[in-house]
């Protein structure tokens, strides 16, 4: 076995592969994943101890994902590049659980972009609101409150209705993952599933609490998802897009990846 220098883990490598393509290594990897994003182009994270001489092999196995996920991230490019100046939304709809705000915008004086909910269902946000860092950071918050909410509600009910226990749950925003799942059965979820349907929602949570019996996507583990979630595998090809429910603002990572 041969182990990647520091060199070819921070360098875009062209070797036999018809994909250019940048190398990371991972000590808490277990297998080879990629993922694709508009900054990084494809990346391919790897084990510690990995043989990297198998690596062509491995992406010409994965050839027609790498090509569908690099043709969605430079359409991606594309609208960004022709997207319009920073503008706040006038509406939020969180679909998994058919919540829909009013955003309300005041111009004021000051450094501080601060937030209010004066009624149900409106948020106002006062202070510089031409700001696109300040308008994503409070609204992300935001977005984090309401899936701690929502989310953790939704997880607990499910757990009860399929007879699958989990030990916690986090709300986080990950880059590349809509949900993981560890081996004391502590699920981490990601706060973008509210803007997903909510038949989309509800199968990220089963997956994850599939998680809970099988740490693996072995066969046991999927007739596991098909007892509780039938239609999953439409379900997997739908979330193949799921990241076009997410409005751009609350994007913390344009990042393309698998269910964990």
């Amino acid at each position: 076995m041969t182990r990647p220098s520091q060199k070819e883990i921070t360098a875009h490598l062209n070797d036999s592969s018809e994909f250019d393509y940048q190398l990371r290594v991972s000590p808490r990897a277990r297998f080879v994943r990629l993922y694709v994003s508009p900054q990084r182009g494809l990346e391919v994270v790897v084990p510690r101890r990995f043989d990297c001489r198998a690596l062509p092999d491995v992406l010409s196995q994965k050839s027609a994902w790498i090509r569908r996920a690099l043709e969605r991230v430079q359409a991606q490019r594309d609208t960004l590049l022709s997207a319009p100046a920073w503008q706040l939304p006038e509406h939020i709809h969180f679909r998994a659980v058919d919540v829909e705000w009013t955003l309300v915008a005041r111009l004021a004086p000051g450094l501080r972009l601060s937030a209010s909910t004066p009624a149900p269902g409106e948020i106002e946000l006062s202070g510089p609101i031409e700001s696109e860092a300040l308008g994503r950071a409070v609204l992300g918050r935001f977005l984090v409150m309401q899936a701690e909410t929502h989310l953790p509600p939704l997880l607990d009910a499910l757990s009860r209705e399929i007879g699958l226990a989990y030990t916690r749950v986090a709300i986080r925003r990950q880059r590349s993952r809509w949900g993981s799942c560890s081996a004391q059965g502590a699920i981490s979820l990601n706060a973008a599933l509210l803007f997903l349907p909510a038949h989309l929602t509800r199968y990220v949570l089963v997956h994850e609490l599939c998680h809970t019996v099988h740490l693996n996507h072995s066969k046991r583990y999927w007739s596991l998802v098909a007892r509780h979630f039938p239609h999953f595998r439409a379900a997997e090809i739908e979330m193949r897009r799921a990241r076009d429910y997410v409005p751009r603002w609350a994007t913390a990572h344009d990042a393309i990846g698998p269910l964990a």
